[in-house]
């Protein structure tokens, strides 16, 4: 199968077509229909040429063929924001809260909406984010690096009248990388919708090379080896008492490509419908959870543009669990294979002798 852009500004062009009047302005416009609606007005795409429009990717994984998240803002208006929210700052599923990005804050009716929620005793968040009010930066010092904060979610309060600052928390989105640039299926896709204004999803339907020209596969291993020391290291700091917690988020394709890299690790259901990791040793662990890992999935087949996006697995994790699979049980579990199997000495020998074809051990 190819790899292929699967949403273009928002809308699924690979392996069906959308079709919807929306969805051919949005992409006629080059409008973000996420960042539109997280900030109650039209946006426009502001990524760069080489990847301007693209939200996900379709490549195999596994055997199969699955969308991967690219971009970042295409989980803005999902159900991960909002369900961050509710586990973090432990807020009750039949309970109504207010959420806002925080540029909104400058306008009145947010101001008022803010003062409002809070007289009528709702708990209310605001949250930061790149091109959203900004990453969090977290300062270095001699001792400790620098650090961003991807998403930050605070908590504002009304004590006596005067507005304040709750706890904190935060929220990291891991989309993937891929290799190469998308800029050739960019620039065909936008050439073809310039040449067949009205008839670009059929023309797309039976053109689908223009969607996956030039693709490339997803650099799996570079996002893991990137991820895996900030997520420990921002596991940790979810444990300061003024922070509610700390959350990763990961598409069902990304958490199925980490699986090796965690040894494979066994998922345990709870009595809540939540995930433990039976393979990491038990840490002693006192007051609540405040780690979780988000599983989430692009619903491709809806009918709905954009397709929905549904959190289908919440697992448990902090520092010590993740710590413990990808670096103790991933490199036994290789060691044993090679060992069962001989492969590493069996691959080094056939190598000797692509160079010395009559190399034999004694």
């Amino acid at each position: 199968m190819p790899n292929s852009i699967s949403e273009w500004f928002g809308h699924r062009v690979f392996p069906t077509v959308t079709k919807a009047a929306a969805a051919i302005e949005d992409q006629r416009e080059q409008r973000c229909p996420f960042l539109s609606e997280a900030l109650h007005g039209q946006r426009k795409c502001i990524k760069s040429d080489n990847s301007k429009g693209v939200c996900t990717v379709s490549s195999e994984a596994d055997g199969h063929q699955m969308d991967w998240v690219v971009c970042p803002y295409r989980t803005l208006t999902s159900p991960i924001l909002s369900d961050t929210a509710r586990r973090l700052f432990q807020i009750a599923a039949d309970s109504d809260f207010l959420l806002v990005p925080a540029p909104t804050l400058a306008e009145n009716s947010t101001q008022a909406r803010i003062r409002a929620a809070l007289a009528g005793r709702k708990r209310v968040l605001v949250y930061f984010m790149d091109k959203l009010g900004g990453e969090i930066d977290i300062p270095g010092s001699r001792k400790s690096p620098k650090f961003k904060l991807d998403t930050t979610l605070v908590e504002i309060l009304n004590s006596r009248g005067q507005l304040n600052l709750g706890r904190h928390g935060i929220l990291e989105v891991q989309t993937m990388d891929f290799h190469g640039s998308y800029r050739a299926a960019t620039e065909c896709m936008t050439n073809a919708l310039k040449l067949h204004p009205k008839e670009f999803p059929r023309q797309l339907e039976q053109n689908p090379n223009w969607a996956s020209e030039a693709i490339q596969s997803p650099n799996i291993a570079n996002v893991f080896k990137r991820t895996i020391y900030q997520i420990l290291f921002k596991f940790q700091l979810g444990n300061h008492e003024d922070c509610a917690g700390c959350i990763l988020a990961l598409q069902d394709s990304v958490w199925l490509s980490w699986e090796p890299h965690l040894g494979g690790p066994e998922l345990v259901e709870a009595a809540d419908g939540t995930y433990r990791l039976a393979d990491a040793k038990a840490t002693h662990r006192t007051g609540r959870q405040k780690s979780w890992i988000l599983v989430f999935a692009v619903e491709a087949a809806s009918r709905k543009t954009p397709n929905p996006i549904q959190v289908i697995k919440v697992i448990e994790a902090d520092s010590e669990a993740l710590a413990e699979l990808a670096f103790r049980k991933a490199p036994m579990e290789s060691m044993n294979f090679l060992s069962s199997s001989d492969s590493l000495r069996t691959i080094l020998r056939r190598r000797i002798r692509e160079f010395w074809p009559s190399f034999l051990e004694p």
